[in-house]
């Protein structure tokens, strides 16, 4: 569980670290919208992540670590790929609510199952551990998002100043597929008995 929350985990915090970089750029270069109403947009986000707290405890506790990671995984990958796509306004506005309430249910399972089998004795050295991973994959979540753009200016063969940006979310959105493989391998019962009491804290914390 604890090599599956590093490498996995990081892979997510990666595609999902590289919207909120992308997307004002997306829609500031590509659709001509002001810096101020491009950042109005991430607000959608950030509002799915808070609809999606007072829930995480339930779902995690009825559906298990194992089904969540891969569920809410492929409607994460479906979320960000949807933000090239998503036409008109109201359409993305959805799918970036959506887009953040499985980032934060991601995030919440993650966080928490990361610690199911690590021995009280290795807890600390774990916790510094994960935390480095945390905060590395944050940053390299720019630099995928500045590379997938890069690739999708090669590849983009219109004159569409978004279209860059578009194929760069179909890009990203791969990622976090390959944590989605990595979590077919867990079983069913994985992290239910020793970590459930503490999912509400890792919530708030992710």
């Amino acid at each position: 569980t604890f090599a599956l929350a590093i490498w996995g985990g990081s892979l997510v915090r990666m595609s999902i670290s590289a919207v909120p970089f992308l997307l004002p750029l997306m829609l500031q270069l590509g659709l001509g919208f002001s810096p101020f109403q491009a950042g109005l947009m991430l607000m959608a986000v950030f509002a799915g992540n808070l609809a999606m707290k007072p829930m995480t405890t339930s779902v995690l506790r009825r559906y298990g670590f194992r089904r969540v990671l891969i569920v809410n995984g492929l409607i994460n990958a479906v979320t960000i790929a949807g933000i090239a796509v998503a036409q008109p306004l109201w359409l993305l506005c959805i799918g970036l609510f959506i887009g953040g309430m499985s980032r934060s249910m991601q995030f919440t399972a993650i966080n928490t199952l990361a610690f199911a089998d690590v021995p009280q004795s290795q807890m600390t050295n774990a916790n510094t551990l994960f935390s480095a991973a945390f905060q590395l994959a944050i940053g390299l979540g720019v630099a995928l998002g500045a590379t997938a753009c890069r690739a999708g200016e090669v590849l983009a063969q219109t004159g569409d100043g978004a279209m860059p940006f578009r194929i760069a979310f179909l890009l990203i959105a791969l990622t976090p597929l390959i944590g989605v493989a990595g979590s077919l391998g867990l079983s069913r019962e994985a992290g239910l008995e020793t970590v459930l009491p503490f999912v509400t804290k890792n919530s708030r914390d992710s």
